[in-house]
């Protein structure tokens, strides 16, 4: 049995691995955290019979692994503290059948484990609440942005300014001021803040 663990906090990787050996001894884990190493791995045709992973990693949204693993017809549970109507969405279309709330506490992940190396679903109870609702989550759906707003926020992403931005890009301080008012304003945005928090989760 070969597990692959994604997420970039050692210690919740430290737990994960404990679980899944206390449910089968014999696991060979594999522990990466950073959605290019997991990829890395697939690349190199490593066998991985199941994967867990986190969300929402330092580098942004690691969809591509749920992609990656549905192509290989590889079982994925999901362990993220973010759980929204969106990404459930998302994540059913790649036929993400655990999906496990960070906050759930470790008797759910102990379910969750135990489905995914069962051939089973789970979802926490939160997920399923969340499921069920009727609301939508607009931070946390994906961006529609252009070229240039994406460049733009790169920069701002890096921790510079707007006018050290402008520099960097060699563009006018109102020019950076419009990029980001236009992708606030064409995505739903009431601050600076809730773009970058969408952007870095999506684009990054």
């Amino acid at each position: 049995m070969k597990v692959l663990i994604l997420d970039d906090h050692e210690a919740i990787r430290i737990v994960i691995k404990q679980q899944v050996l206390d449910i089968i001894p014999t696991a060979e884990i594999f522990e990466y955290s950073t959605v290019d190493e997991a990829l890395s791995h697939f690349s190199q045709r490593v066998p991985v019979d199941f994967v867990i992973s986190d969300l929402e990693l330092k580098q942004g949204c690691n969809l591509s692994v749920m992609e990656t693993a549905r192509n290989h017809q590889i079982p994925v549970m999901i362990f993220s503290s973010h759980v929204n109507k969106v990404l459930l969405e998302k994540l059913e279309t790649k036929r993400v059948k655990c999906y496990v709330s960070k906050t759930s506490g470790i008797l759910a992940l102990k379910l969750g484990i135990r489905a995914l190396l069962h051939g089973k679903s789970y979802y926490c109870p939160l997920v399923v609440e969340t499921k069920k609702s009727s609301g939508r989550y607009k931070e946390t759906e994906p961006l529609k942005l252009t070229n240039a707003q994406i460049k733009v926020l790169k920069v701002i992403d890096q921790g510079y300014k707007r006018k050290e931005a402008a520099t960097i890009l060699k563009l006018t301080a109102t020019t950076i001021d419009n990029q980001i008012a236009k992708a606030r304003d064409i995505n739903d945005c009431d601050s600076q803040d809730e773009l970058m928090r969408r952007f870095r989760f999506w684009e990054t």
